[in-house]
């Protein structure tokens, strides 16, 4: 027993040292907070991974890099809207509204589908993050290229209670600001601090204009698509949008921040990326300016599989916990999460360069377990390589 609480105090040491006293709260820190009500917890979505029959694994290498591979189904219950906000996703326009179309499930094709997962304390330490949100989004959201069915992958440094309560704020009610049904969006005048609280800006001491922790060409837009209840202030490239949806070809990641602390890491995959009688392989990757939080994705994959329609969400980044401490840490922590029986089979963790390209079908994967270790290390070569060639 003595030995489990030295290493508990050493866990909880290494989770929570080496952050920066700074005048405003560091949100990634444990606080007091009482947790509240799952019923207050709802304007989140529903704390659920059956739909999904998701499952996921994190392994650490003797490099401190660790990938977490989210594996799930698309549910058949989803409804997949028409692009462009027309046909089912139609709502008419200002001057002519008309209701918007409501899904076989009963719920409205602009509305999108949240589902959540609180991670263990050892995997907040180890990646930085506290739960990850899986979002269906039938007719997508804007701007531009993005209205189209698509899946986010919200990765979240605060509690879900922290978001439920305090990450709210006093929304546009004004008609030019509001039009697409179910968009929420901040005003820029607000009342109390956590509305105020959107509108700070992590920033450099020299140049104010790039946004710490983000990508260099990361901007924040304080009206529309930017500032979100219960996301924060979110920051994109804008030059990369596309501009049509036939356009939206790659797997383009947002952040946010709030209280001038970085809250959210957002990917969004569209849902041609994860469908169709042929295998698909796609990846990213980004460096991130005057970085003070080192754990951060790299490199980020989606693949699908036709044979049995599974789709890997893959991230790779430096943990906080290198091997042995994160092996000692989970351990510590339960052991590696045990999941529902959904017909499990063993990912195929490594890719050949013929899946890389989407025209090529690869016939002979090279396959591994889903904890491999082993296997953890051949992806992540292959997607550093992937990230070297782009940023050549």
């Amino acid at each position: 027993m003595k030995s489990y609480r030295s290493w508990t105090y050493v866990f909880y040491s290494i989770l929570w040292s080496s952050r920066e006293v700074e005048s405003v709260p560091d949100l990634t820190k444990k606080t007091n907070l009482t947790r509240i009500d799952d019923g207050l917890l709802s304007v989140l979505g529903l704390q659920d991974t059956r739909t999904l029959k998701s499952s996921w694994t994190l392994t650490v290498n003797d490099q401190c890099l660790y990938e977490f591979v989210y594996k799930f189904e698309h549910s058949d219950s989803f409804p997949i809207g028409d692009k462009d906000f027309e046909g089912t996703c139609s709502y008419g326009t200002k001057d002519d509204p008309v209701k918007p179309k409501i899904a076989s499930d009963g719920v409205p094709y602009l509305k999108s589908r949240r589902f959540w997962e609180r991670f263990p304390d050892y995997i907040w330490a180890t990646m930085g993050f506290n739960h990850l949100s899986v979002d269906w989004l039938p007719c997508g959201r804007r701007p531009a290229g993005y209205k189209q069915p698509q899946y986010d992958f919200s990765f979240y440094r605060v509690e879900p209670e922290y978001r439920a309560q305090n990450m709210v704020c006093k929304l546009y009610d004004e008609s030019f600001m509001t039009v697409v049904p179910f968009e929420e969006y901040c005003s820029t005048e607000q009342d109390d601090v956590n509305g105020m609280n959107f509108f700070i800006v992590p920033g450099a001491m020299i140049n104010r204009d790039p946004v710490v922790n983000m990508p260099f060409d990361f901007t924040h837009r304080h009206q529309t698509f930017g500032p979100i209840p219960h996301e924060g202030l979110r920051a994109w490239d804008e030059s990369k949008v596309p501009e049509t949806t036939k356009d939206w070809n790659d797997l383009p990641v947002f952040m946010s921040s709030y209280a001038g602390k970085l809250a959210m890491w957002q990917a969004h995959v569209p849902y041609k990326f994860i469908n169709g009688k042929k295998r698909q392989f796609h990846s990213l990757a980004q460096r991130y300016f005057e970085t003070t939080v080192q754990t951060m994705p790299d490199t980020w994959a989606v693949k699908y599989d036709e044979r049995d329609g599974k789709i890997y969400f893959t991230i790779v980044g430096k943990a906080n916990l290198c091997h042995g401490d994160f092996e000692r840490a989970e351990k510590a922590g339960g052991g590696p999460p045990i999941f529902s029986n959904f017909e499990y089979q063993p990912i195929e963790s490594a890719e050949s360069e013929e899946t890389l390209n989407d025209d090529i079908e690869d016939e002979n994967p090279i396959s591994g377990s889903f904890t491999s270790i082993a296997s953890a290390t051949i992806l992540q070569l292959v997607m550093m390589a992937i990230a070297l060639n782009q940023s050549l």
